[in-house]
């Protein structure tokens, strides 16, 4: 019954919502000006040529003179937009059989003041920038852009949507700039061989132009797309006149080699060699792929002392995993079917070494292959398929004199297919997704990991009304395959417990061979105009489970969500834009707990002077945490109030502040936490970079979960008030000889500390009364690590417990020299540094546990890395 009403819930949505025609009639905003302006059709012809510009950035070829036209009447976005905007700015397009080519004129009155700040490339934070995106597929929805800052660094990335972008496409293409008298020009050379297009005749392509200007916080644009509209790409205008190209089937190889040196225990090999290439089987459908890879040069990960019962989560920073990545999303909430560290993740299991043997586990697992088909076609019909092979990996056991081996790893193969389908203009989107994830198991001791898992998902997305309204619909189902020994230990992870003890509607049956479930999200809104809405109500059934090629945070789980939000961008006074947000949430478990109850406000106000504020009112009323004990009870949180209060200076000045409180107090007063933010931006020179994240945490909690012990045919479930203070930075020092050559170094000590300061057992554990949920139990004393526990008051220990005390450090930071000699060709030299500590102990001043940091061995990596682009 629910099914149907779904069902027809959507129908209902799609048979009103049906939009029809090309024409665009802007009629969102409350401004006429803005209505017009966007709402008027431009159009630029370009014109063919056959001398190639010199691209030096200076304008001074013949065919920038003579032919083409300059085209300008740029209207201002923000801060008032539909209105004439404070500088003049002109374009010139071009093309060959090859390349089209882009000058862009930015004029300036103040000449002096122009931001030429060179920074990484596809930072949007570096100065002034301009540039071209082309909807080169005319479906209203995607787009390729291409962008230069003043100092001639580029920024290139995908629309995918409602503002929505991929960043990590980096093309192959030239870009310079020219600082003059009275301007700063752009010149472009973008090879079509980097875009995909349909085979036609004539070419007619979305096209948007845009201008910053950093010091005015000022954006102007060839064709208006106001601030409120819902998404960019579909109100572009339009380029026309490109002819009789032809299709770029391009071949594009770019071999390596590395040789590395590592001191610290790290397992790997000293010289490596691979490739990486791409192949264009239409100029519609590219496939990419890589044979032994190295992601030597990404950085490290931030550190973390994750204390909870969920898994961390981490961005992909390794870029064929990156480039191309929005076609294989399929995320629903902050759950994915795809999350690519899975491939090449470390390895699944450790094994146990004697009293005088040494470990050496690889670092991660070889990728062996990777092979990547994407695109999208005429009809609206966009495809990502990814395969992938990882090695076997055996850790090495020594005992001084012999070594042996033991499998940690088994060969695995990863599969991705994603399909969608544009519909109705593009104003409706339908899709799929299928993952496959199989392991060749050899060994008894990796029989705990399943061979075979499996997720399919379908998925939907309506828009109507000039894509003012919208409802979007995602499904999965996963089924997992293995040993009693692999589904036993899924069932009894943190993310499902079917062993919980009050849990009526789970059952965990060690005899299982298949876990099965499923999962999805539906949510729909108004996503412009001053007030806003959406509502979102997602499910995850006990057994549904992503892990193995996704990222699932937890099954079992009812969500319910409804954001509201006021905004204004129009200035008035010293106010230049604010917005304000209320969030409510409901969390149930699949057994009808109420699990979370939420409440959020939020607050941004910009001033005039550009500094800006955030402010953040939470108020939870109380949760029952059904993971914290692990398999135990469930378990009472008190409700608690949180307040934030974050405030940046202004970010285009060349020195930069933001500093933030965040402080939260538990209604029983037994808990608690303050926490600090500091930022520092500097930009010493156009060329040279400093930044600095500082952030400082007192916390205080009286739920924390320790572990479990037996007496009596019992378990106890144990618990305790922490006392914990952490801190850490993250420094970044970047110095830019060219756009091309380029000098950066991360560094990011970090410690933790924590003090039980009382240990309890749960009894209530649903109780009210902290004094009835908890029994402070007697410690008698504490040796070798560990602390003896009378529970019974009887003078005699019952049973004993590690010192769950902790004092954590540890220092992550890598150096890279990074030249792109020749575009898309590049020389790395990498230094990553790795120290890390943990003991059981707690050390009172936490900064003496940072002074500690160079006292703990090291881990090195020293790396050349040298490739070489070239086409087929």
């Amino acid at each position: 019954m629910r099914l149907n009403l779904l069902f027809l819930f959507i129908i209902i949505f799609l048979t009103y919502g049906t939009t029809s025609g090309q024409e665009m009639n802007y009629k969102l905003s409350t401004d006429s000006l803005v209505n017009f302006h966007a709402s008027n059709k431009r159009i630029y012809t370009t014109q063919r040529i056959q001398e190639r510009p010199r691209i030096d950035g200076k304008l001074d070829d013949i065919c920038w003179k003579q032919e083409g036209y300059w085209d300008g009447e740029f209207i201002q976005q923000q801060p008032v937009q539909g209105r004439t905007p404070s500088q003049k700015t002109m374009i010139n397009i071009l093309y060959d059989e090859d390349n089209l080519y882009v000058a862009i004129k930015c004029y300036d009155s103040e000449p002096d003041k122009i931001s030429p700040i060179l920074g990484r490339r596809d930072d949007f934070t570096s100065g002034d920038v301009a540039g071209i995106a082309l909807d080169t597929y005319y479906d209203k929805t995607t787009a390729f852009e291409f962008n230069l800052t003043a100092a001639g660094q580029k920024i290139d990335l995908v629309h995918l949507g409602a503002y929505q972008w991929d960043t990590n496409w980096d093309a192959v293409w030239e870009g310079k700039v020219h600082i003059g008298d009275s301007l700063w020009t752009a010149e472009m050379r973008i090879p079509f061989s980097q875009l995909r297009f349909s085979e036609k005749e004539e070419q007619v392509w979305g096209m948007h132009v845009w201008r910053w200007i950093d010091r005015l916080d000022e954006e102007s644009q060839w064709k208006l797309i106001p601030v409120d509209a819902p998404a960019m790409v579909y109100i572009f205008g339009e380029l026309h006149g490109i002819r009789d190209i032809k299709q770029k089937r391009r071949a594009e190889i770019m071999p390596f080699v590395a040789a590395r040196h590592f001191s610290g225990g790290l397992k790997s090999e000293r010289f490596g060699y691979g490739i990486d290439g791409k192949i264009g089987i239409s100029s519609n459908f590219t496939i990419d792929f890589t044979v032994l890879p190295d992601f030597g040069q990404v950085e490290a990960d931030p550190s973390e002392l994750n204390l909870t019962s969920y898994e961390v989560f981490y961005d992909e920073k390794r870029p064929f995993f990156l480039e191309g990545n929005s076609i294989l999303d399929y995320s629903a909430g902050s759950d994915m079917l795809f999350y690519s560290r899975r491939i090449g993740h470390a390895p699944s299991y450790t094994p146990s070494a004697g009293a005088h043997e040494d470990i050496l586990m690889p670092a991660g697992t070889t990728i062996l292959n990777a092979l990547k088909l994407t695109g999208k076609n005429s009809k609206g019909l966009s495809m990502g398929i990814i395969n992938s092979m990882t090695s076997r990996e055996f850790a090495e056991i020594s005992d001084g004199n012999n070594i042996r081996k033991e499998l940690v790893e088994p060969f695995t193969n990863y599969f991705i297919g994603r399909v969608k389908q544009d519909l109705n203009n593009s104003n409706t989107i339908i899709g799929g997704i299928l993952t496959s994830t199989t392991r060749s198991i050899g060994s008894e001791n990796l029989r705990f990991l399943p061979e075979t898992a499996h997720t399919a998902g379908f998925d939907l997305l309506h828009n109507w009304h000039d894509r003012k309204y919208f409802v979007e619909l995602k499904s999965f189902y996963s089924n997992l395959q293995g040993s009693t020994e692999a589904i036993s230990a899924l069932q009894t992870s943190n993310r499902h417990l079917f062993q919980r003890v009050d849990a009526e509607h789970l059952e965990f049956d060690p005899n299982r061979t298949m876990l099965d479930g499923w999962g999805g999200l539906l949510r729909g809104g108004k996503q412009s105009g001053k007030f806003r809405i959406n509502a979102s109500l997602s499910w995850r059934s006990p057994g549904v489970d992503l892990n193995d090629l996704g990222y699932l945070r937890d099954a079992d789980l009812i969500s319910q969500r409804i954001n509201l939000r006021y905004q204004v961008n129009q200035p008035k006074g010293i106010v230049r834009n604010y917005y304000i947000t209320l969030e409510e949430r409901n969390d149930w478990s699949f057994g009808g707990e109420n699990l979370n109850t939420n409440l959020n406000l939020h607050g941004y106000l910009k001033f005039s002077n550009l500094w800006s504020v955030h402010l953040d009112a939470v108020r939870n009323l109380g949760k029952t945490d059904t993971r914290q004990l692990r398999g135990g009870p469930s378990l009472r949180i008190d409700p608690f109030s949180i307040g934030e209060i974050f405030l940046q200076t202004n970010s285009a000045s060349k020195l930069f502040f933001g500093l933030g409180a965040d402080k939260k107090w538990v209604d029983d007063q037994l808990g608690g936490s303050i926490d600090y933010t500091l930022h520092i931006q500097w930009k010493i020179s156009n060329r040279f970079n400093l930044t600095l994240r500082n952030y400082y945490e007192k916390l205080t909690d009286n739920n924390q979960y320790i572990t479990r012990r037996a007496l009596n045919n019992e378990t106890r479930y144990l618990t305790g008030k922490l006392q914990r203070k952490t801190a850490y930075s993250v420094i970044r020092a970047e110095f830019f000889a060219t756009p091309e050559l380029s000098f950066q170094l991360y560094g990011s000590p970090y410690a933790s500390v924590g003090k039980f300061v009382r240990i309890n057992k749960v009894n209530q554990s649903l109780s009210i009364d902290p004094d009835l949920r908890y029994q402070p139990l007697t410690i008698l004393s504490g040796s070798d690590g560990r602390l003896f526990i009378d529970e019974s008051n009887n003078g005699m220990a019952d049973y004993s417990i590690p010192v769950p005390d902790f004092n954590f450090r540890e220092w992550r930071s890598n150096f890279v020299l990074r030249w792109e000699y020749k575009a898309g060709s590049t020389l790395y030299l990498v230094w990553t540094q790795n120290r890390s500590s943990y003991e059981s102990i707690y050390e009172p001043k936490l900064f003496k546990s940072f002074e500690s940091i160079p006292k703990i061995k090291a881990e090195n990596a020293f790396m050349l890395k040298f490739s070489y682009w070239f086409t087929l």
